[in-house]
């Protein structure tokens, strides 16, 4: 055993877009979690030596205020050539991450019991892009609504979103099949998120909060995989405070943990040698240069086409793919065996909803029988 693999490596992780539970605030539409497992002395000397290069004045560098010089497309390329295959992110486009989270937090608590039936065929990424195309590509105004979707999932309280629990108001199909759904199962759903209103459940407040997912897909999925032993070091976070207890649990473990999504089974791993440590960006270069690249990959999240070629190319090769939550029209395109099949059982599950049936009776078969017919 090298010495590096009793210490632990050193993971850094830092964001970028960071607007808490507000999934909708259009000034930052993105949200951007970055890692990597560059030393600390590699960091600072790495960040000394752009200091110096450009004449930097200050102790901190920060991705927010580089962006806004004439020479960013440079300084990116210098990032990009010290981080390049040593560095993982995740990205999300907030818009689609709320729609998810709709999912997580009204569908979910009625077809739990049964819920890999549903994503074993995709139903949730379905649902996902859907709703976020029902919100944000018709020409319906569904701010009321959306705004609605997100005030449950801070509150709870179903009287936060009296449109959700209702069948009304001219809206296609698909979201009036949605809105019955959520009422007719409307018990349900409150029940089973009751015990996360804030007063009762501290995460509650973090429900919408896209950091401890990011920081766990990226911890246990990639870098746990990739060094046996980890050190975790992440920016100063409020959301993270109350979940730290939950990566405690992995201390000292050595073995993986199966998972599967009804699809594919794949492995958690990641051994920590202490605790998560917290620290500010400023005393910690590591950090630092997490958020250059959290701030690097967001800019090219809003500027798409338009941001220098070197960031494209950083952020294909070391995205987490995977983890990251995109609107993906593919999974609204009416012709796609995918979409068909979700459309019909969104449709079978509101019958069910308005009958006041279990949404789950011989709901497998059901599930097989419009595969057959969408060839799906």
């Amino acid at each position: 055993m090298t010495d590096l693999d009793q210490v632990g490596t050193l993971i850094s992780f830092d964001e970028s877009g960071f607007t808490g539970p507000d999934l909708l605030n259009e000034s930052q539409p993105y949200f951007v979690y970055a890692s990597h497992d560059l030393s600390a002395e590699e960091a600072a000397d790495f960040l000394d030596k752009l200091k110096a290069d450009f004449s930097f004045q200050g102790n901190e560098l920060k991705a927010t205020r580089l962006k806004k010089r004439g020479d960013w497309e440079y300084l990116a390329n210098r990032i990009c050539e010290i981080s390049d295959q040593r560095s993982r992110v995740v990205t999300f486009d907030k818009r689609a991450a709320l729609a998810g989270k709709f999912f997580e937090y009204f569908f979910e608590p009625v077809l739990a019991k049964n819920s890999l039936a549903f994503y074993r065929i995709d139903f949730h990424r379905y649902m996902m892009n859907t709703i976020t195309s029902l919100m944000w590509k018709s020409g319906a105004d569904y701010s009321g609504l959306s705004a609605q979707m997100q005030a449950f999932m801070r509150s709870f309280d179903p009287a936060d979103a009296p449109d959700i629990f209702v069948v009304g108001g001219q809206h296609p199909i698909e979201m009036q099949r949605i809105q019955s759904f959520c009422l007719g199962y409307a018990n349900q759903i409150e029940a089973e998120t009751k015990h996360l209103r804030p007063e009762n459940d501290e995460t509650g407040k973090w429900a919408l909060d896209l950091t401890s997912s990011s920081l766990f897909s990226l911890l246990f999925q990639w870098w746990g995989h990739r060094h046996p032993r980890l050190r975790v070091l992440c920016d100063d976070s409020k959301p993270l405070a109350p979940m730290a207890e939950f990566f405690d649990a992995w201390v000292g473990q050595e073995q993986s943990v199966p998972v599967t999504n009804g699809r594919t089974a794949s492995h958690l791993r990641g051994n920590l040698i202490v605790p998560l440590e917290f620290g500010s960006s400023e005393q910690h270069p590591s950090i630092q240069l997490a958020d250059l690249l959290a701030g690097m990959t967001a800019d090219f999240c809003i500027r798409r086409g338009d941001a220098p070629l070197g960031i494209e190319k950083w952020v294909r090769r070391n995205r987490m793919w995977s983890n990251s939550v995109e609107f993906d029209p593919e999974l609204v395109r009416k012709g796609n065996p995918t979409v068909r099949v979700g459309r019909e059982l969104l449709k079978e599950l509101a019958s069910r909803a308005q009958k006041g049936e279990d949404p789950l009776a011989q709901i497998g078969s059901f599930i097989e029988r419009t595969q057959r017919q969408f060839g799906a």
